[in-house]
């Protein structure tokens, strides 16, 4: 999957992200997305919050407390540098109490800044140590208001010296793929053609690999949970892979739901193997992984990154999977139906800004049109699996209402993968069928559980989706959608004359 070389160059624009948290028991809690392993102090309750991890000395959610925030950041001189600035915005009257200094603490070379100023009336006393290790910088700091008693003594050191850097799970993962030759994914359908499971072994989303599951809990439309099978504490012996800790998606601990849960790869398929503590079943087994063996096909992993409004909506997505890199955007020009506009983001355009992040000069139409000038500037930033569009635009371009032009913003795209086809073609009919199923459920979210496919004069195929229902005793064909295409799936879409390929 093309993607663009992407790192956080703002520190207020890195409170926008949260990784997973992964909690260890006991008293410590594991990072993976961040590469870390934290102590957790006996008596305090420690919680992910947004992109920051805390941990509560007395009250939860309140002063005093110890904070962990992980940056993709070129050097721990330049974080230095930007930090104070970006601190001056959110205190006015903020006060430097001690000077950037480096420090050793436990075993890490630490470099240490404090502050102070006032909220609410009282005294803040704000200490921010910043250390690395390899790609990442983290910044522990705590917060105190000493004439209220919210103090924590020694802790923040403590966390520090006590925290243990990982090593990257992607290198893990890595060497899992190459010692087992696996492929991007594996999916597992269901009788009746429904997508199940599928196994993500990219690395896009998490470190580890990633089990997504499609759940209904009673209803008709399936929705999409994933969960990390953390490969640190997994067994590997010969062909097999038993995963001991297993997390949802919030980084929620849900390993006692599993007396076991395996993989096997025997001639280029996985057999996913569960066996589940009934105990902790909850719930219909529409939404819940149930015991069983689910062999799994080889797939790739194909990919957008997308952004919704507050009412739900899908606003923006990029595609990074063709020859150029599409930005698509909903408008709606104030009427109440929205369409779809598609812009090119030149890629040869594209300078680096710094590891992470790039800046696009040239931006075109679906029509060709060069509409650079439109934005004073736009760049795309890499963090934690999801891509970070900034927009400043250029007003003077400014035509026509707001719902229908690409404003000033910082708009957080988050990944959506998806199973695709590991051969690029040509495709069988029962193929084709199958993926256009798939490609109506991943766009729609409704999977249309019956597929007829006709082959025309001219050698192209037509594929209804469809559903019988029953209305009055009577059944009837309730039409999903009528796709015209050739041997590869690439046509249109019949009902909507938009261009389709079911297969990318």
């Amino acid at each position: 999957m093309k993607r663009a070389a992407a790192v956080c160059v703002l520190l207020i624009l890195a409170l926008l992200f949260a990784p997973f948290g992964y909690a260890d028991g006991g008293n410590y809690d594991t990072l993976a997305d961040w590469g870390i392993r934290i102590e957790v102090p006996e008596g305090t309750t420690a919680a992910m919050n947004g992109n920051s991890y805390y941990i509560y000395a007395q009250k939860t959610g309140s002063i005093p407390y110890v904070m962990v925030v992980a940056y993709h950041y070129e050097s721990v001189a330049k974080i230095l540098e930007d930090f104070t600035p970006m601190m001056q915005k959110q205190y006015r009257d903020l006060q430097i109490t001690e000077e950037a200094r480096e420090r050793i603490i436990g075993s890490k070379t630490c470099w240490e800044i404090d502050y102070g100023y006032t909220v609410s009336g009282y005294a803040v006393k704000d200490r921010r140590i910043f250390t690395e290790n390899g790609e990442w910088i983290y910044m522990f700091a705590s917060k105190e208001v000493e004439e209220r008693n919210m103090t924590i003594g020694s802790m923040l050191d403590e966390v520090v010296a006590g925290s243990e850097f990982l090593t990257e799970g992607s290198d893990e993962l890595a060497a899992l793929s190459d010692e087992m030759d696996l492929a991007e994914g594996y999916l597992f359908c269901q009788e009746d053609g429904m997508p199940k499971y599928w196994l993500d072994f990219t690395g896009m989303i998490a470190d580890d690999p990633v089990l997504h599951c499609f759940f209904r809990s009673g209803e008709p439309t399936f929705y999409e949970r994933a969960f990390i099978l953390d490969l640190s504490a997994a067994e590997i012996l010969g062909n097999t892979v038993a995963f001991h800790d297993v997390y949802d998606q919030e980084g929620n601990d849900v390993s006692d739901w599993f007396e076991r849960l395996s993989i096997r790869l025997d001639d280029g398929e996985i057999t996913m193997v569960v066996r589940r503590e009934n105990s902790t079943l909850a719930g219909g087994g529409d939404d819940n992984i149930l015991t069983g063996a689910y062999t799994m096909c080889p797939v790739g992993v194909g990919g957008l990154f997308e952004f919704y409004n507050e009412d739900g909506l899908l606003k923006y997505w990029l595609d990074f999977n063709r020859e150029e890199l599409e930005l698509h955007a909903m408008f709606r020009s104030g009427e109440p139906e929205y369409y779809e506009e598609v812009f090119i983001l030149d890629a040869s355009s594209a300078e680096p800004e710094s590891e992470y992040s790039i800046r696009i000069r040239r931006i075109y139409d679906s029509k060709g049109n060069n509409v650079s000038r439109w934005f004073k500037s736009f760049t795309l930033t890499e963090v934690q699996g999801a891509i970070l569009m900034n927009v400043e635009r250029n007003e003077k371009t400014l035509a026509g209402g707001t719902e229908d032009n690409i404003l000033t913003g910082i708009y957080l795209l988050e990944p959506h993968l998806f199973p695709l086809p590991v051969e690029p073609g040509p495709y069988e009919e029962g193929e084709l069928a199958r993926w256009a199923q798939i490609y109506y459920f991943r766009n729609t979210g409704f999977f249309p559980p019956e597929c007829d496919v006709t082959e025309n004069e001219d050698g192209s195929l037509t594929i209804h989706l469809y559903e019988v229902v029953k209305l009055d005793g009577d059944e009837h064909t309730a039409t999903s959608a009528w796709y015209t295409v050739d041997e590869y799936g690439e046509g249109k879409n019949d009902i909507t004359g938009s261009a389709v390929d079911l297969c990318w």
